[in-house]
């Protein structure tokens, strides 16, 4: 069995040339933006379609969506308590309330999950990220509601969520039994490969370690929530409800994933406090290298 350490050093050492890249002046941080979209609309679409057309679905799947939304609402309330307990302004309460509720299920979830579970828990890991979709939708609409902005843009955007689609159509393929043919397979499948090198790179593009000192109080705060608190609960909720085997240890594992990358999308959109926002995923990709391995060797 592969060491927890080694299945977390492969992206860890893709980030690092991400950010030694970004360093020598070879690509610049703008650069993460280029590839964040090729990840978003190309590979990650991809890699969902071509393993979800033809996996075999069973019915402790659907739990995952549903436990995670649940985990979720629950680290979004204890951050809302934080902050009013210190008198925080909406805007920065807003951003922490989303910083503690979505995870990053997707853009590093999947790719640690394929390497620690394969396949076939990846194909757990997608039915697991849908709650985060249904949550950066919601959000969306709360934000206009609360700063202003057009509630159909953000029907729009998150109908234009390409992974979403990649979804919809897999399990289309899969439950009409649609086959794609070698070369269609052999395309999807390639391009799919191409994820989890784009992501760790990107993240490396972004990192940023002057802004985290200013920040330093509510990001922990945030981290304990999200790698801490976050898989704990999970695992309290499906042991309650006797979920076991693969399903049991990859939502686990995703729970545990620092704030998800979307998180700073509406942060941007919104006008919320983005330096704190960016900050707190920082924070958690750092501080997750660590919690990561601990969870790994636990459902290992």
């Amino acid at each position: 069995m592969v060491n927890p350490i080694e299945i977390i050093l492969i992206p860890t050492i893709m980030i690092i040339i991400g950010y030694a890249l970004k360093r020598n002046n070879v690509l610049n941080a703008k650069d993460s933006t280029t590839l964040s979209k090729i990840v978003i609309n190309i590979s990650l679409p991809s890699l969902i379609f071509v393993n979800l057309s033809s996996a075999h679905i069973n019915s402790n799947m659907a739990i995952l969506p549903v436990a995670s939304f649940a985990v979720s609402m629950v680290c979004m309330l204890l951050a809302y308590l934080f902050s009013r307990s210190r008198d925080y302004s909406k805007i920065k309460t807003w951003t922490l309330m989303i910083a503690a509720a979505m995870m990053n299920s997707g853009f590093i979830g999947f790719p640690i999950t394929l390497g620690v579970f394969g396949n076939e828990g990846f194909l757990n890991a997608i039915f697991y990220d849908l709650a985060t979709t249904v949550l950066f939708i919601m959000f969306g609409m709360i934000l206009v509601e609360e700063f202003g902005g057009d509630k159909k843009d953000v029907v729009k955007n998150g109908l234009k969520f390409v992974p979403l689609w990649a979804v919809i159509l897999g399990l289309l393929f899969n439950f009409s039994h649609i086959e794609m043919g070698y070369v269609l397979k052999n395309v999807f499948t390639y391009l799919g490969n191409s994820t989890t090198p784009l992501i760790m790179l990107s993240l490396g593009l972004t990192i940023d370690f002057r802004e985290i000192k200013h920040y330093l109080k509510d990001s922990l705060l945030i981290s304990l929530l999200r790698l801490v608190v976050s898989p704990l609960l999970m695992f309290g909720i499906l042991s309650a409800i006797h979920l076991t085997g693969l399903a049991f240890n990859v939502a686990v594992l995703e729970a545990g994933m620092s704030t998800a990358m979307n998180a700073l999308v509406l942060s941007i959109t919104y006008n919320l406090d983005n330096k704190l926002m960016s900050s707190c995923i920082f924070t958690d990709v750092l501080l997750s290298l660590v919690t990561l391995t601990a969870i790994i060797t636990f459902v290992v």
